[in-house]
C-alpha cells in the first residue's frame, strides 16, 4: 500500500526522461552513482497522476511527510546551514553541476 506524499529535498532535482528510468531503476544512472560516492542521498519517482512526470532529487532530505511517513519536521537555522554547505561541496565533489535549492514538491500516490 502506498499514500501520497510531499517530499522536501535540499540539492538538484531534474526531469527525468523515460530513456533514463531502467537505469534509475537499476542505481546505474551516473548521477545517483556520483551522488552516492560522495555521500548524497536520492530520491526519484512520478510526481504526476494521471500523466506520467519523473523527477529525481539528490542531494540531502529534510521531510517526507505524509500519512505513510513523518507527519512534521523541523531544521534549526544553524542545522539548515550545515546542511546547505555539506550538500553544496558535495554536489562539487561528485561533479554534479546546478545551483542547490530548497524543493518541496507534492507525490500523488499513483
Amino acid at each position: 500500500m502506498s499514500a501520497a506524499t510531499c517530499i522536501i529535498y535540499y540539492g538538484l532535482r531534474y526531469e527525468v526522461s523515460p530513456a533514463e528510468i531502467e537505469s534509475l531503476e537499476a542505481r546505474t544512472d551516473e548521477r545517483i552513482v556520483a551522488a552516492r560516492k560522495a555521500g548524497l542521498k536520492f530520491y526519484w519517482g512520478n510526481f504526476s497522476s494521471p500523466d506520467e512526470r519523473y523527477l529525481l532529487f539528490i542531494g540531502a532530505p529534510v521531510g517526507v511527510m505524509g500519512p505513510e511517513n513523518q507527519t512534521e519536521a523541523r531544521l534549526s537555522n544553524e542545522d539548515f546551514e550545515k546542511l546547505t554547505a555539506s550538500v553544496s561541496t558535495k554536489l562539487k565533489s561528485a561533479g554534479l553541476e546546478g545551483s542547490p535549492q530548497l524543493h518541496v514538491q507534492w507525490q500523488d500516490d499513483v
